[in-house]
C-alpha cells in the first residue's frame, strides 16, 4: 500500500510540473499585426505594452494609453459606466509570440469591436 501512494505522490508531482505561467514580461515591448475593426475597417497597427506587476499600459491603433489588468496570460480593462465605455480583453499564446486584444466600445450593447492580432 504504501508503494502505491509513494508511486501516485511522485506521479502528481511530475503532473503537477509544466510551464510557467505568463509574466509581465511577456507582455511588455513592441508588437505590431493587423487592427480589424467592425466598421470594416483594417489597417496594420503597432502597439507598445508597458507597466509593472498585473498593471499594464496598451498604447496604439485605436487604443490610446488604455489601462489594463493582467491575470495569468490574460488581460482585462477598460472604462465603464452604467454599461457606457470600453472594454479590452485579450490574450497572450502560451508561446509567448502571438497577443490577440480585443476592444469594444458600446452602450450596453457594443456598437464598435476591434479585434488587434499581434506578434512579437
Amino acid at each position: 500500500m504504501k508503494k502505491i501512494f509513494y508511486v501516485g505522490l511522485i506521479s502528481f508531482a511530475f503532473l503537477s510540473c509544466g510551464k510557467d505561467d505568463c509574466t509581465t514580461e511577456g507582455f511588455l515591448g513592441t508588437w505590431t499585426g493587423t487592427e480589424k475593426c467592425s466598421a470594416g475597417t483594417e489597417a496594420p497597427v503597432t502597439v507598445v505594452v508597458t507597466g509593472s506587476g498585473t498593471n499594464l499600459v496598451l498604447d496604439g491603433g485605436s487604443l490610446l494609453n488604455e489601462s489594463v489588468k493582467r491575470d495569468d496570460c490574460s488581460l482585462e480593462g477598460g472604462a465603464s459606466v452604467f454599461g457606457i465605455g470600453t472594454k479590452i480583453t485579450g490574450n497572450l499564446s502560451t508561446d509567448g509570440k502571438t497577443l490577440k486584444i480585443v476592444s469594444e466600445v458600446g452602450v450596453g450593447i457594443s456598437l464598435l469591436s476591434c479585434t488587434f492580432e499581434l506578434k512579437k
